[in-house]
């Protein structure tokens, strides 16, 4: 257990800056790409298989799970400066995206 505790942790500290920007978004790409590949293979066989839906849908939503990985390493770092860097953009990218679906969003209301 200490040996796996120590691989992560030289993960985190030899190099940060991929640790807290590259690998994550490495991975939304990644897992972007294997739900809708998953996707259109069930979308292929009429969707008679509702596990590569629920595989499919695992992929898409897992991406959410990203900060974590950056919070993780914002504990576990020597160097703090990356992971506070990677929060602060991701998270600033996320709320200023809900704040322009809210906005260009108004006009596309039913009354």
């Amino acid at each position: 257990m200490k040996k796996i505790w120590n691989s992560i942790k030289n993960l985190y500290n030899d190099s940060p800056w991929h640790a807290s920007f590259t690998y994550p978004i490495l991975y939304i790409f990644i897992a972007n790409i294997l739900g809708g590949i998953i996707a259109a293979i069930s979308a292929s066989r009429d969707f008679q298989d509702n596990f590569l839906l629920y595989i499919s849908l695992i992929f898409f939503l897992s991406i959410y799970l990203t900060p974590i990985w950056v919070f993780v390493g914002l504990i576990v770092s020597k160097r703090k400066k990356p992971y506070i860097l990677s929060l602060i953009i991701g998270l600033g990218l996320l709320f200023v995206l809900l704040f322009l679906a809210q906005i260009f969003g108004e006009n596309l209301e039913v009354k």
